[in-house]
């Protein structure tokens, strides 16, 4: 297994991640979990985005008035993002870098972050433990990493939901979790208390810890139609940090401080 190069996905990624009330609920839930260190700050944040593919959030930071930096193995997620800081007129605030996340701690032109962001990209990872590490390495001391990942709990019991339960034991024994090759199913779907785990050995303590689509995915789509979509997302929100809706969410988010 290698990490995942979204390419082939780029567009598709932007639509079915970001777009719509999917990406209502995680932009929900990741503004009011850092909403308390934004509104703290004083001045302008070194925000940098690791695997950000294209920069949907980091952007918005940007047109906060913060300096952001974005990097990402594939040149087409960057190309989105590159179309989206022209198109917002973000160029001097905003800056692409193709390179791994692994590579970030050493690249001196690159600054340690305030505030570094690594959203949907452990669970793709091939190593995702030593990654937690470099990206401790890349914030400054004192400042945070607001990490999201896909939660293997919610698969587990999606599977079992569907009665599948033989592939459920296929994919544990084999370790292997991804669907065919176009799949969003990622092929390292993570647990909770292993990642969070990882963030211990790497020296950071976990600040703020939500779900991201507790119940969403579980409903009928003919029942998520009938339903305003802003009463599903203020119902995510206030069920996002309570158990066990949170430990079935289909992301996770940890806001760690270093």
């Amino acid at each position: 297994m290698s990490d995942r190069n979204f390419d082939d996905l780029a567009h598709r990624f932007k639509k079915r991640i970001y777009g719509g009330l999917k990406g209502d609920i995680r932009l929900a839930v990741l503004n009011r979990d850092l909403m308390p260190l934004l509104q703290d700050c004083d001045g302008e944040l070194t925000v940098v985005d690791a695997g950000g593919g294209q920069g949907q959030f980091a952007l918005d930071l940007a047109e906060a008035g913060h300096r952001v930096w974005i990097a990402d193995i594939s040149a087409s997620m960057l190309e989105l993002a590159r179309e989206q800081v022209a198109a917002r007129q973000l160029e001097p605030r905003v800056t692409l870098l193709q390179q791994s996340l692994q590579t970030l701690a050493a690249d001196t032109s690159v600054p340690r972050a305030d505030l570094l962001l690594c959203h949907a990209v452990l669970e793709w990872l091939e190593q995702p433990a030593a990654a937690v590490q470099h990206l401790a390495e890349s914030v400054r001391p004192g400042g945070y990493l607001s990490l999201t990942f896909y939660n293997r709990r919610a698969l587990e019991f999606r599977l079992l939901q569907r009665g599948s339960l033989r592939q459920l034991d296929r994919n544990k024994d084999s370790g292997l979790w991804g669907g065919h090759p176009g799949s969003l199913t990622p092929q390292n779907p993570l647990l909770p208390e292993e990642v969070m785990d990882w963030v211990a050995q790497s020296g950071m303590s976990i600040i703020a810890h939500s779900g991201i689509r507790c119940f969403h995915d579980f409903m009928t789509p003919e029942m998520r139609d009938k339903l305003p979509p802003a009463a599903i997302v203020e119902k995510e929100l206030e069920y996002s940090r309570i158990d066990p809706y949170r430990q079935l969410a289909r992301y996770v988010h940890l806001l760690v401080r270093k």
